[in-house]
């Protein structure tokens, strides 16, 4: 199987290669770093923009982001194994663990969530609370003041409605049942015996080196985006306090993959993890810690995440365990456009015929003209262009085929740009096309 993908990741790669340098600026996203794993082994790591935009400094491939709610596949792996143990149960109601854990509506009583609610986001509990910590950047250190019957806002088991404060609760639980703190228990039963070097469950009291400094959103009537400050999550730390980078991303979503021999779960917690849980029966698929979904043209699990200056995605085909992580410094939808569409490329490749990888060729690269930047890609023989900003490079690509040394034709059979033209290349230096035209327009290389 994975000779199957080789060649399909590697052009994937260098589609990337020459997609993300202007795709995060039209974006304004600081810096991004992009995996493309094979049952957690990378076999394309790069890292775009800047990890401190003020000092400059470039963003490197093993840089750590704050994963936000990447967090809770590893709270719910957590519960999983508490549960192997035969230490609690899913259908367990949360308040015989905590015996705080209590509010009464007319229909409602927190009495009745069990740990399988909070874990699926079925226990209809508030999202965040109302400490207002997202706005505060002050997240609460205990929970126990936290719950009452204004925590509830639909009735449990009655539909899907998303809860940090709920995976929260989950932390509280895993402090109770296993006897040491959450923070300890994650980082013994997990990230060591996975060999995540890179990754903990909260910002620890001196700043990791490699963490990229995270941004605020652009906003358009303000001139330049600030660096968020450093946050503590405390409690939340099971909903949205982990720190990693891509490698050991990769690392543990293959891990979650049924057939994987490096697990910290067995087979049938796993499955559980993968299985829908949804009560509103709509599009929106959860198991266990892990969105389902079908964004990329792909079933894949995995989740997503959303810190003040950061916003990450990480996504695993479960049948061919690919895996794709995105990682970014600011809060835009660069991640989560990325990675999906990374999936989906990579799948489009693998079913074209006549593809080849060519590590350097004449053409590969970003051109521009006064009307836009166009990003020019080998598959071998023929080429592929795309807006350098497209949202979905396979949506919108055209292919090039080769006609003679230099000059390519245009295969669209009909559109806006330029279907049945010749596309001609010249100025060559270094092995480098410096121009691209066709009878009505010039573009100049910039990449």
């Amino acid at each position: 199987m994975q000779k199957d993908f080789d060649i399909a990741i590697k052009v994937a790669g260098k589609v990337v290669d020459n997609w993300l340098p202007l795709k995060i600026q039209y974006d304004h996203t600081p810096g991004t770093v992009v995996c493309i794993a094979v049952n957690g082994v990378p076999k394309y790591i790069n890292a775009f923009g800047y990890s401190d935009v003020e000092k400059g400094t470039l963003l490197h491939k093993d840089a750590q982001f704050r994963v936000a709610s990447m967090s809770k596949m590893f709270t719910a792996v957590s519960i999983m194994q508490l549960s192997e143990k035969g230490l609690l149960r899913l259908d367990d109601t949360v308040s015989s663990y905590l015996t705080w854990f209590k509010g009464k509506k007319e229909k409602t009583d927190l009495t009745n969530v069990t740990i399988r609610q909070l874990l699926s986001h079925n226990s209809g509990l508030f999202r965040d609370g109302t400490t207002k910590q997202w706005v505060t950047d002050n997240f609460p250190s205990e929970l126990d003041k936290t719950i009452s019957a204004k925590a509830i806002v639909f009735e449990n088991g009655t539909t899907l409605k998303y809860s940090n404060h709920g995976y929260a609760i989950l932390g509280a639980i895993i402090d109770k049942v296993s006897g040491v703190s959450y923070v300890e228990y994650v980082s013994e039963n997990i990230i060591k015996k996975l060999g995540l070097k890179n990754t903990s469950p909260d910002l620890p009291s001196a700043r990791p080196k490699k963490l990229a400094y995270g941004y605020s959103r652009y906003v358009p009537d303000e001139p330049l985006q600030i660096q968020e400050p450093d946050i503590i999550t405390n409690a939340y730390a099971p909903a949205t306090g982990f720190i990693s980078d891509v490698k050991d991303l990769a690392i543990f979503l293959a891990s979650l993959h049924i057939d994987s021999k490096k697990s910290v779960l067995s087979r049938e917690s796993r499955k559980a993890m993968m299985q829908v849980h949804n009560i509103s029966g709509d599009d929106k698929r959860y198991g266990l810690g892990l969105a389902l979904d079908k964004e990329s043209g792909q079933l894949t699990c995995g989740h997503s995440g959303g810190f003040a200056g950061y916003t990450t995605n990480a996504i695993s085909e479960p049948n061919d365990n690919i895996q794709v992580i995105v990682l970014t410094n600011t809060i835009s939808n660069t991640a989560w456009a990325v990675s999906n569409n990374v999936m989906r490329l990579i799948y489009k490749l693998k079913s074209t015929k006549d593809i080849s990888y060519v590590a350097s060729d004449n053409y590969s690269g970003i051109y521009r003209c006064r009307w836009g930047d166009l990003s020019i890609v080998s598959l071998g023989k023929n080429l592929v262009s795309f807006s350098s900003g497209a949202l979905n490079p396979v949506q919108t690509w055209s292919v090039l085929k080769l006609k003679k040394k230099q000059v390519f034709v245009n295969s669209d059979k009909s559109g806006f740009g330029a279907p049945g033209e010749e596309i001609r290349f010249s100025q060559m230096k270094n092995g480098k096309a410096l121009e691209m035209s066709n009878d009505g327009m010039i573009w100049k290389r910039i990449f």
